[in-house]
């Protein structure tokens, strides 16, 4: 279920909707912003493990702290341009989930919650950031909102992996395909009453996403299907080589010693 983290609404600031220019899918600005997320998340994935327990432990608070700042910001912002609505505004996107499963882990750490952030985060926002359901580039508020969320929680995953006692479980893929089934009935339901799209349950983003290879409503629900098993599958095998490689790494040193 790939989704949005922000609708499009509109600026808090006038003068940042002039300057800013429609955005394009993997255009240079767009293109720089992946950059940064993606060394920014290499720093958390392969420094932060050097660093003494206290360090991760505020390290972890200050990214859940902006994780927090983002979702007040975003809430104020809709607010104040009074675009608060049932459609927009209920914290149902498989994104929100994932932010707040990566908030619970940083401040409260739960294993169910680090594994939801893991495998829907990556499965999820990684393609939401990717490609973004947004109308206007930098400096607009919706672009700087979109990417300090997504970047965030992809920071924060980056930030739980790199944790040498967060290994897979068994029956990880099961039960995350258990729990996206079940957000997607409860979430389906919403929708169904209040008449919205959460998780684009209902109906496809407007700009160009996956969704647009996928079929029609409502087959392309069941080929997310497929690919979230396939994306799990992937995640799970890539998650336990970065297992084995730091214990591999660990034994060389071990043995030089």
């Amino acid at each position: 279920m790939m989704d949005r983290l922000l609708p499009s609404l509109p600026m808090v600031n006038p003068q940042s909707s002039i300057l800013a220019v429609a955005f394009q899918t993997f255009d240079a600005q767009h293109l720089i912003t992946i950059g940064v997320i993606v060394l920014l998340c290499a720093l958390f994935l392969w420094r932060v493990p050097k660093g003494s327990a206290t360090t991760r432990k505020w390290l972890g608070r200050l990214l859940g702290s902006a994780l927090l700042g983002y979702s007040v910001c975003l809430y104020i912002q809709q607010g104040i341009t009074h675009t608060l609505s049932w459609d927009y505004s209920l914290p149902l996107e498989l994104c929100n989930l994932v932010l707040m499963a990566c908030i619970i882990s940083l401040f409260w750490p739960n294993r169910f919650a680090s594994e939801i952030a893991y495998f829907w985060g990556l499965g999820g926002v990684l393609q939401a950031t990717l490609t973004p359901d947004l109308a206007q580039g930098f400096p607009s508020w919706n672009f700087l909102f979109f990417f300090w969320g997504h970047g965030a929680t992809l920071m924060a995953i980056a930030f739980l992996l790199s944790d040498s006692e967060f290994k897979p479980r068994r029956k990880n893929i099961l039960r995350m395909m258990i729990a996206l089934n079940v957000y997607a009935l409860a979430v389906g339901a919403v929708n169904a009453i209040i008449g919205s799209n959460y998780g684009y349950l209902c109906g496809k983003p407007a700009m160009p996403s996956l969704l647009d290879y996928l079929g029609p409503w409502p087959w392309y629900l069941l080929s997310l299907e497929v690919i979230a098993f396939l994306t799990f599958l992937i995640l799970d095998l890539l998650w336990r080589l970065l297992v084995w490689l730091r214990s591999a790494k660990v034994m060389a040193r071990e043995r030089a010693t």
